[in-house]
């Protein structure tokens, strides 16, 4: 039979194939240090990236062309912002205004007698009630509702 070689470990601990470098020995730090001052080397050879000016002036024009619209939006925003609730609050001081305006009709038509101001404009002014030759009809374009409390009386 043959046989075969494995990398398989057998027991608890691996074996030891290579004795362990030692780190602090002078050839190390020798070794160590000529790589930092080749890599510094390396370093000063290498030119530094310069600052394009023309680039730096088109980036500078871009970002304060940026920041004006930026301002500017930002002052649009709060005037919509304003606009609109000034537009609400005047919207609500109508309604109120509305209301107001209906319940003074309301209680003006309501206080009104209408057969004391018939007596009144018959009696003492001396007026007469319009014949059919004296009324004229026509239609309304606004509204075709017509309100009447009561009816009007033939006297």
């Amino acid at each position: 039979m043959t046989r075969q070689n494995t990398s398989y470990v057998y027991g608890s601990a691996a074996r030891q194939t290579a004795p362990r470098p030692s780190y602090n020995s002078e050839e190390e730090i020798r070794r160590r240090q000529r790589e930092r001052q080749n890599y510094r080397r390396r370093q000063r050879r290498q030119p530094k990236p310069k600052l394009d000016k023309v680039s730096l002036l088109l980036t500078m024009i871009t970002f304060a062309a940026v920041m004006v619209v930026g301002i500017f939006y930002i002052r649009l925003q709060f005037q919509s912002t304003y606009l609109s609730k000034s537009v609400v609050k005047l919207q609500s001081e109508v309604v109120e205004l509305e209301k107001e305006n209906a319940t003074s009709e309301m209680e003006l038509e309501n206080s009104v007698n209408l057969r004391e101001v018939y007596k009144k404009a018959t009696k003492e002014l001396g007026m007469r009630e319009a014949t059919s030759d004296q009324i004229f009809t026509y239609e309304s374009k606004k509204s075709t509702q017509i309100r009447q409390h009561s009816d009007i009386p033939t006297e």
